[in-house]
């Protein structure tokens, strides 16, 4: 399993422990490092309280032999936790779904579904409220449903799902929504490219978020693994919905496996992205020429990954406000050091 660093989200309420004894439970079998974060709002709680939070969550992971840190950030919620996450390259981030869908979920904000749509890495979102949360054990899976389409991104989910299934010990099921003859062949090509033993192959017609929550409700899966794309950006509620409306209408953990949505060759003249390229994500940008220039994707100020900004052409830090030019260099700080251009061969 990938996962080395684990990240837990937590305001030490009694749902956030849920999420916190899950993180635990992947971090031990996955031999990962967890780490703890906690937000606060300095007019309202007091730095001292969050840090005894956190560092209680610490102490509770390390006394079941996790190797675990911990920090209290001021701020946002949501943004301290991905900006924690980012900056120590996080491989998961795990949170509570307390109040999904809601204005104010958690009691500093609306945590679950912010990351949900601008995670750095894999997000898991842990069923806290549900009846019973409490008594099970969380992240202990028994059957987990893989929502594929059979595009790159989906395969790509797919082999993050059927790893963590490997991880726990869990039956693997997937689910295809479309086309009952394309469905078919995805359903045949993903079982043999992740070599699943025997898995059941549901094909459904109709909505997809709504069939494949149907399917996870009916036959008693405890996780639905989908990948991210599409979950970011103007066009997530038009034509890429399915996770979004999945990590909202579930009745089960989900685990939005962050892959990447753009490929080099989708970058067309003028526009740039982060992509992934012989196994690391660079910032890509394409000349009008047609050539193509490569950067280090990490913010040279504390590491965050930078986003392209389509109106201005610039590389923009979404954790402390830096901002590059489309080569790298500084237009406006605190980073001080232009990004590092990266050595690309596109054959």
């Amino acid at each position: 399993m990938a996962y080395r660093r684990i990240v837990v989200g937590t305001d030490g309420s009694s749902t956030a422990r849920i999420a916190e004894r899950a993180a635990a439970r992947l971090a031990a079998l996955a031999g990962a490092e967890l780490l703890v974060v906690t937000a606060y709002e300095p007019e309202t709680t007091p730095a001292s309280r969050a840090e005894e939070v956190v560092a209680a969550a610490a102490d509770r992971a390390r006394e079941a032999g996790l190797e675990a840190r911990a920090e209290a950030r001021a701020g946002d919620p949501s943004d301290a936790i991905m900006e924690f996450a980012d900056m120590n390259a996080a491989d998961l981030i795990v949170v509570g779904n307390v109040g999904m869908g809601q204005a104010r979920r958690f009691r500093l904000g609306g945590v679950p579904d912010r990351i949900s749509h601008y995670s750095p890495c894999d997000l898991l979102i842990v069923q806290t409220a549900a009846e019973g949360a409490a008594d099970r054990e969380p992240a202990s899976y028994g059957r987990i449903l893989i929502a594929t389409d059979g595009s790159a991104t989906a395969d790509e989910a797919s082999r993050r799902g059927s790893a963590l299934a490997s991880l726990v010990g869990a039956r693997v099921d997937l689910v295809f929504v479309g086309d009952p003859l394309v469905g078919q062949v995805v359903m045949s090509e993903t079982t043999d490219r992740l070599g699943l033993p025997d898995p059941v192959a549901f094909v459904r017609q109709g909505d997809p978020s709504r069939e494949i929550c149907a399917v996870a409700e009916r036959e008693g899966h405890d996780l639905v693994v989908v990948g991210n794309r599409g979950m970011a950006g103007a066009r997530r509620y038009v034509l890429d919905s399915v996770p979004n409306r999945v990590s909202h209408r579930a009745r089960c953990d989900v685990l939005i496996a962050k892959t990447v949505g753009r490929s080099i060759e989708e970058l067309g003249p003028g526009e740039g992205g982060v992509v992934l390229a012989a196994g690391r994500r660079v910032a890509a940008y394409r000349g009008e020429d047609g050539s193509l220039h490569a950067l280090s994707s990490r913010c040279t100020h504390m590491g965050c990954t930078v986003g392209w900004n389509d109106a201005e052409r610039t590389w923009d830090c979404p954790c402390h406000g830096s901002k590059y030019d489309r080569d790298g260099h500084v237009v406006r700080g605190p980073a001080e050091k232009d990004l590092s251009p990266v050595a690309l061969d596109e054959a």
